[in-house]
């Protein structure tokens, strides 16, 4: 009986450990498809939905590339610096 309580125990500590991390970086990915909903065009939503990385860096990278756009103009880019 008390083994298996352990057991049980044990799983939910895997499960919550693995959990809690995927569960984080799927909200932090849906914040950034709400909060540039406008200004994500169809390749950068597209993009976002297959990136490998962590969201923060998906928005790194959304920045610099509207650095090199535009020339360093953090005005332009303001909507992506956190």
């Amino acid at each position: 009986m008390a083994s298996g309580v352990v057991r049980v125990a044990v799983a939910l500590g895997v499960v919550v450990a693995v959990g809690y991390p995927i569960r984080h970086e799927m909200q932090a990915r849906a914040a950034i498809q709400h909060n540039l909903i406008n200004s994500l065009d169809a390749n950068d939503a597209a993009a976002l939905r297959h990136w490998e990385g962590s969201a923060g860096s998906f928005v790194v990278m959304l920045y610099d590339r509207c650095m090199r756009a535009h020339g360093g103009d953090e005005q332009a880019c303001a909507r992506y610096h956190e």
